[in-house]
């Protein structure tokens, strides 16, 4: 009767070495996936905020102060990201002009730049560089 009870406890143990190997691997592709997935949000989020601030560039800028206004729509609609907004507008011949003096056939464009701070910091460092350029043309 000995021998079933032992051949129990070495299962039993042998479960918990196993788990004990298994665990920080799990830990580690776990915090890999939520810290990509929240790079990826920031990303896109980044995206869109630059996409939003061009589409007022390109509907609003002859009437008003356009960096102002887009710099303010991007980091309204940034999601709290605090991203570097640059606004920059051309001509149709390719040339930099004033904003405010933009015609039809012009184009605006923003760039807005964030830094992405990690939670875990695995293998790419503790931030990652993202930027987002968005171009529109007046119509």
């Amino acid at each position: 009767m000995t021998a079933p009870r032992r051949a129990r406890h070495a299962s039993q143990g042998q479960s918990l070495v196993e788990f004990a190997l298994v665990l920080p691997v799990f830990i580690l592709l776990l915090a890999g996936m939520i810290d990509f997935g929240l790079g990826l949000y920031s990303y896109m989020t980044l995206q869109s905020a630059a996409r939003e601030g061009a589409r007022l560039g390109v509907t609003d800028c002859t009437r008003t102060d356009c960096a102002t206004n887009v710099t303010s729509r991007v980091s309204a609609t940034s999601g709290g990201l605090a991203p570097t907004v640059t606004v920059a507008c051309t001509s149709a011949a390719g040339t930099a002009v004033a904003c405010s003096s933009t015609v039809p056939g012009d184009s605006v464009t923003v760039t807005a730049a964030y830094t992405y701070r990690m939670v875990w910091p695995l293998t790419f460092g503790t931030s990652i560089p993202m930027a987002s350029s968005v171009r529109m043309m007046l119509e």
